[in-house]
């Protein structure tokens, strides 16, 4: 297993482990980043990849809430940086079991988390590979998102979605699903 057992240990379920995990990933991405580095997603450099996925991660942090307003629009990174502080208080068991109305249609939350958490480890591989800075992807974690996002591939891809895939040549797992996922590093020769 590729998340320490003190990081699983800490939530309710796996969904919910593994999307802390991604949120993981990301902070530290943006941490190490450059804010003006170009991204493989068109016309946008890294603060564009960050405030695209400080929005889909407030869209998740209020979906089984009824009052959903984030006050304040927060500096660039600093939601990725308070979200992670405080993702192990967020989800109890019973707030995993809610049906949510998910842009993949009404299911649990823990399914949603289940399937969402690929775009936050994907904009993490964005940001890092615009920096050129170490995504700290397991394959292990590459492989799982190859599995959940495969047979949702069609929904998945169009405008501010994931591209149509790219061809690669490698074996490595995290770029198999980057290349999957329409992702070409800005730093490939």
């Amino acid at each position: 297993m590729y998340m320490p057992e003190h990081h699983t240990q800490k939530f309710p379920t796996y969904n919910s482990a593994r999307y802390a995990y991604a949120i993981h990933l990301l902070s530290e991405a943006v941490e190490k980043s450059s804010p003006h580095d170009t991204t493989c997603c068109e016309g946008w450099n890294v603060i564009d990849v960050i405030e695209h996925a400080e929005m889909v991660l407030s869209m998740v942090d209020n979906i089984n809430r009824e009052d959903s307003s984030r006050g304040d629009q927060p500096t660039t990174g600093t939601f990725i940086a308070k979200l992670k502080n405080e993702i192990e208080q967020r989800y109890t068991q019973d707030d995993l079991n809610q049906q949510v109305a998910s842009p993949f249609g009404d299911m649990t939350l823990d399914e949603f988390l289940g399937i969402i958490w690929i775009d936050t480890f994907t904009h993490a591989w964005d940001i890092a590979d615009a920096s050129s800075v170490d995504h700290g992807i397991p394959s292990e974690m590459a492989i799982e998102a190859f599995k959940i996002m495969q047979p949702r591939s069609e929904s998945m891809r169009g405008p501010g979605r994931f591209n149509d895939p790219c061809t690669t040549t490698s074996d490595d797992a995290v770029e198999q699903f980057m290349a999957f996922a329409g992702r070409t590093s800005v730093n490939s020769n």
